[in-house]
């Protein structure tokens, strides 16, 4: 298990500015990273209530099971490693296996591994790319029924990173439109995924 806290600005784009930054930033000479995102939750929404993001993340390198918990500086991401085995068993029977030091912080939420769902997926083509002492991510977001695009830049730090994130913006003339996070996109447009 790791845990990081993950300090991040995000960005909506219109294809327009993300082809801009694709090329703007060679995302062509980068290899992109294919993500099949699985989100997890109770029927009655405990996670959410708590605002807790639980999902479990399949590339074609790894599968990792990931919390997020709120934090004042951004959030606290708790990564379990999980086999391509596992990653294959989620998808097929909508069930968490194992999650190691995860299932404890879960118990301690009240929630049990047997009460989670499946409440939605998504994929993912993602191009990262250094800029100074962060990380710039472009993501073309594919859910059930729309696409969408974002800029993300994760941070070392909140005040510099708030100043490079709108230079960035600045820079390519992209209007501020903060994004809301995934899980949130893709649950107002997808009903709750049942097998």
């Amino acid at each position: 298990m790791s845990q990081a806290l993950e300090i991040e600005f995000k960005n909506m784009l219109s294809p327009d500015e993300y082809q801009t930054l694709y090329q703007a930033l060679r995302c062509r000479d980068l290899t992109p990273i294919k993500q099949e995102n699985i989100y997890f939750d109770t029927k009655d929404g405990k996670l959410e209530n708590k605002k807790i993001g639980l999902r479990v993340r399949i590339t074609d390198n790894y599968v990792h099971l990931t919390m997020k918990q709120p934090h004042r500086d951004g959030k606290l991401e708790t990564t379990e490693k999980l086999t391509t085995d596992q990653g294959r068993i989620i998808k097929e029977t909508g069930h968490i296996p194992v999650a190691g030091k995860l299932k404890d912080i879960l118990n301690k939420q009240d929630i049990a591994l047997n009460d989670l769902i499946i409440i939605g997926h998504f994929k993912t083509t993602r191009y990262e790319q250094k800029w100074q002492k962060n990380l710039i991510v472009l993501d073309h977001v594919q859910f059930k029924h729309f696409e969408d695009y974002e800029l993300e830049m994760e941070v070392p730090e909140v005040e510099q990173g708030a100043i490079d994130f709108q230079q960035l913006l600045d820079y390519y003339k992209i209007p501020k439109r903060p994004s809301k996070q995934k899980i949130v996109r893709m649950k107002r447009h997808q009903p709750l995924y049942t097998f």
